[in-house]
């Protein structure tokens, strides 16, 4: 063949190609219920293959044009219907369409009551509405049960304190894993950035946002990603939670439920306002929730409001535009004021109200260039107002220090001065109201678009974005009401720092490649991060978050071979979680310490001096972004009607959030009592003054007889410590969770489920922080500072551990009656845990002989084996004149034993020891079971009634520790209590 005639022939194939790649057709057709045959009014009808979309009018219609020619699979959804996928053969304008939906009820042949995988590429899980209302969940944290391994959450109220999501990782665990965990509802992102958290100690909690306050019976579904999230997403480490309310037509519907210790009811109607002018939904929840049965009094209050209007526009021009607005709320929270248990006017009550608010449009503009456009806002505010009263009773005057300045300052009447530095509350009874105002505030703004495109045999959809967002918090921070009884405070308000802001742009391509029968597809992204924080020291702050996810397509939908369907999934990626308030602007803090006190007079007064000096918070130039990185491979296979699911994980979190002190020295001058012993003035008559800037003090005679007096002092020395923020070590969790689905046994309209999962953690913190030799005793001298590994304060700077946990399922499903029977054992094999001291791959802490000793033991070498009391050493120590020169410790200490015994005595302040044996031997329990029932039976179309037990076995195994050889009950603890449940839910 000539070369002309091969390009003739190449020229023409190329024609023919494109000619045919050309040819665009039109689908229109209807949608319709099958049951009725009416049509379905706002029912979503999306091409696949190209994004291509349409939601259906008055009358059922759709019409999608410009579709090329080709198989195309048309994917149908709609609120209260099953979802349902249509394939076609394009060839041909098609005007005659016709595709009946059925109706969500038990009446379908397929029903699920599980945690069912996604089928995004990456890892994730989809929890429905029946799945919800089977399970009764009254709290978002019930839906962790229902995940591979999942337990029954031990809760059996909402009042024990803030609920937290966690996804990958525990609560418990180092490395912020609930602070990491995203959650969103409807696109509104609930972030606690600029929470400000305590725990019942006072200390700060850096941790995820309390999701008590969304209401749980107005969920339509929720996702939940464990494995790499699209780049969409960002500040995130640990997983995502994705919420979806109900919207859509829908009737009157009225719930109710009834646990032992919490009661609900909810109303809600999804109405078509007609002549496509669109659909509002609207809800209302009540939930209470108790503590004690038999004190029906401390509760925690949901009143949950819900309002959305939703509709299409522009549909005439093929270019149609969703619109979306909602607003949801909550007005509730803890109150304890009307338990009579309580001493009187003593309560605690804490605000939990919510106000969310969000916008979205889509655009389906069909351009060469561009196929979708979306944009979105949203808002999320919270009021967690915390109100607590004190009753507070005194003999003698209390001291109350209000100054922010350095210096010595003398305590007076409030009657007085009542703004002085110092104020003395007189003895007596009082109540102490304080409060603790928190009013975090999110807002986000979010554009991005979509180019969908087919290139020969791939197809490729091209998305870039770009979001801004910003946290803040709009709250007083703590106050007390009445100024004559505050306690030493000094006003610190949250809504003086400043606003956590960050601009991100990101861009994602997902490409499908044939391959025969099997295909590829790979989903890769990359996500930048501007974190801008005005008026801080940190400035402007970049982050790069590459992502991507494989999926290799075997088989699929092969009905009649022994496999059936199998895929291999595999994604790599790193999520940037960005800091908390808490982080930044750490609470300042004070050192007050008493350098003067004469006594009590006859009447009852009392004097006071104090020096203060403010503790700094530093800024860290080395403080970066947390963030982690995750490794996951997954199979999927079906096997003659069983369904296996296989997912491995592997997520390290770098630079982890953690607060530590810098301690420098300051010395200051005391007086003691003895100064007065030979002093003239009569007692009756003197008046103290102490110098604001010396503490030095002159006693001066009220009558003028006697001269004033200076007193002796003396100079102390002390080191104050200044809160700052470092990078953690990092933390590492790897996981595998399975399903396997057998198929269903007809003859008794039973499946089986089995999942389960395992996980392991591990955490050895090597960071270097500071600690002192103080035991609080104020006539010391603190001279020396220790340089620790992990902690301060322990000889554990580590912990691992490793579980197992099973469950299965049986659902019996009866269309015909409309009934649904679950029964679930859940299990936990093996549960193991052991406390670490490592560094550097040895361990630092050390056995001792008894509690005395502050040497290794020669006899008793290794730690773990449990049996001896611990100490460890810091690894170098420096003193107050010479914070830059570290000395080895363990060196200069067995020195200072034969030749310093006073410098032996005062390093060995800075030995930390622990006299309980155990302390490092591994802990294993034994394995433990609990039992769920489950029934729900609709009554017709218009009602359906739900029950379960759990724990119905009412288990009363003891379960054993290794570490402790002791047993302890599982009741309440490891498992929940027995108890059971009631639901109705009528449509009317």
């Amino acid at each position: 063949m000539s070369i002309k005639r091969f390009f003739f022939c190449l020229f023409f194939c190329i024609c023919f190609i494109y000619s045919a790649y050309g040819q665009q057709y039109t689908i229109e057709g209807k949608i319709l219920n099958n049951r009725t045959n009416a049509p379905i009014d706002y029912a979503t009808v999306v091409l696949s293959n190209n994004e291509f979309w349409d939601t259906t009018d008055d009358d059922g219609h759709f019409q999608i044009k410009n579709v090329h020619s080709g198989k195309v699979t048309i994917v149908i959804h709609c609120f209260g219907y099953e979802k349902k996928e249509y394939e076609v053969n394009v060839d041909r304008d098609i005007s005659d369409l016709v595709i009946h939906l059925n109706e969500k009820a038990l009446t379908l042949n397929e029903v699920v009551v599980t945690a069912q995988g996604g089928k995004q590429i990456a890892n994730s899980y989809v929890i429905d509405r029946v799945a919800l209302d089977h399970m009764q969940m009254i709290s978002v944290a019930d839906i962790n049960s229902l995940l591979p391994g999942g337990k029954t959450n031990s809760t059996l109220h909402l009042v024990s304190g803030a609920e937290r999501l966690s996804v990958n990782g525990g609560a418990k665990e180092e490395g912020n894993a609930t602070f990491g965990t995203a959650v969103e509802v409807d696109g509104v992102r609930i972030s606690n950035n600029s929470g400000r958290d305590f725990n019942t100690s006072g200390g700060v909690v850096i941790g995820g946002p309390d999701i008590r306050n969304i209401a749980s019976t107005n969920i339509e579904s929720v996702e939940i990603v464990t494995g790499v999230p699209s780049v969409e997403y960002g500040d995130l480490t640990n997983g995502m939670v994705k919420i979806n309310s109900k919207k859509g037509k829908t009737p009157f519907v009225i719930d109710m439920a009834t646990k032992p210790n919490t009661k609900q009811i909810a109303v809600s109607k999804g109405l078509d306002l007609n002549n496509n002018r669109g659909i509002l939904n609207l809800s209302y929840e009540h939930t209470k929730s108790i503590s004690n049965l038999a004190s029906p009094y401390t509760s925690y209050d949901r009143n949950g409001l819900f309002l959305n209007y939703s509709n299409v526009f522009n549909r005439s021009n093929d270019q149609p535009i969703t619109f979306n607005v909602g607003l949801s709320g909550n007005v509730g929270g803890y109150d304890s004021k009307s338990d009579p248990d309580l001493f009187v006017n003593t309560y605690t009550k804490q605000k939990d109200n919510v106000l969310r608010a969000n916008v979205s449009a889509k655009w389906l503009l069909k351009k060469k260039w561009i196929t979708n456009l979306e944009m979105s806002g949203a808002i999320n505010y919270t009021d967690k107002l915390l109100e607590n009263s004190e009753n507070k009773s005194r003999s003698s005057s209390t001291v109350s220090i209000r100054t922010p300045e350095e210096g010595y300052h003398i305590g007076q009447a409030y009657e007085e001065n009542p703004n002085a530095d110092i104020i003395l509350i007189p003895p007596g009874y009082w109540y102490e109201l304080s409060y603790l105002d928190s009013k975090p505030l999110s807002i986000s703004a979010k554009i991005k678009a979509d180019w969908v495109r087919k290139f020969g045999i791939v197809n490729s959809k091209v998305m870039i974005g770009g979001e801004y967002s910003t946290s803040s918090n709009k709250g007083r921070g703590r106050y007390y009401a009445d100024p004559l009884y505050t306690p030493t405070w000094r006003e610190y308000r949250y809504d003086k720092e400043p606003a956590l802001n960050n601009y991100a742009i990101y861009a994602e391509d997902l490409v499908t490649i044939p391959v025969n029968q099997s295909r590829l597809e790979f989903i890769g992204g990359v996500r930048s991060d501007i974190t801008s924080i005005d008026g801080s020291e940190y400035g402007t702050v970049n982050s790069l978050s590459p992502r991507f996810n494989a999926r290799y397509v075997f088989w699929e939908g092969r009905k009649d071979h022994t496999i059936r369907d199998f895929n291999i999934r595999l994604g790599w990626g790193k999520a940037v979680k960005l800091p908390p308030s808490a982080a930044l602007y750490a609470l300042p803090s004070y050192n007050d310490i008493l350098t003067f006190a004469p006594g009590t007079t006859s009447e009852g007064k009392t004097y006071y001096a104090y020096y203060t000096i403010p503790s700094k918070r530093i800024y860290n130039n080395d403080l970066r972004w947390q963030y982690n990185i995750q490794q996951s491979i997954g199979v999927d296979i079906n096997i003659k009607g069983t369904k296996v699911s296989l997912n491995a994980s592997r997520d390290k979190t770098y630079n982890p959030y953690m607060s530590t002190s810098v301690y420098e020295p300051f010395t200051y001058n005391f007086t003691d009592q003895k100064a007065l012993e030979s002093s003239l003035i009569p007692i009756e008559n003197r008046i103290y003054n102490v110098n604001k800037n010396t503490g030095i003090v002159t006693v001066t005679d009220n009558t003028g007889i006697q001269t004033p007096e200076t007193l002796s002092y003396s100079q102390r020395l002390k080191l104050k410590g200044n809160t700052m923020y470092i990078n953690g070590s990092p933390v590492e969790r790897r996981s595998f969770d399975w399903i396997v689905e057998f198929g269903k046994i007809q003859a008794i309209k039973t499946s089986i489920r089995w999942d389960g999962s395992y996980y392991y953690y591990k955490n050895t913190e090597e960071s270097i922080v500071q600690g002192t030799s103080s035991r609080n005793v104020e006539s010391e001298d603190v001279k020396y500072i220790g340089y620790y590994v992990g902690s301060n304060s322990s000889v554990v700077n580590g912990e691992i551990s490793k579980s197992l946990n099973t469950n299965l399922t049986l659902t019996t499903h009866i269309p015909t009656l409309r009934l649904i029977v679950s029964l679930r054992l859940e299990a936990s094999l093996y549960n193991y845990s052991q406390s670490l001291s490592e560094y550097k791959g040895k361990a630092l802490t050390f056995n001792i002989a008894d509690k005395n000793d502050n040497f290794p033991s020669g006899s008793q070498q290794n730690i773990y084996e449990g049996n001896s009391a611990t100490a460890i050493y810091p690894l170098y120590y420096s003193t107050y004149d010479d914070l830059n020169t570290k000395i080895p410790f363990a060196e200069k200490y067995a020195w200072a034993k034969e030749n310093d015994k006073n410098l032996y005595n005062e390093l060995s302040k800075l030995v930390n020891k622990n006299s309980f044996i155990r302390t490092f031997k591994a802990d294993k329990l034994s394995a433990y079971y609990s039992a769920n029932i489950s029934v729900t039976k609709e009554i017709g179309r218009f009602a359906s009634i739900s029950f379960n037990a759990i724990n119905f076995l009412n288990s009363l195994q003891k379960v054993h520790s290794e570490k402790w050889d002791a047993y302890y009950s599982l009741y309440g603890s490891y498992i929940p209590s027995f108890y059971y449940g009631m639901s109705l839910r009528i449509k009317l």
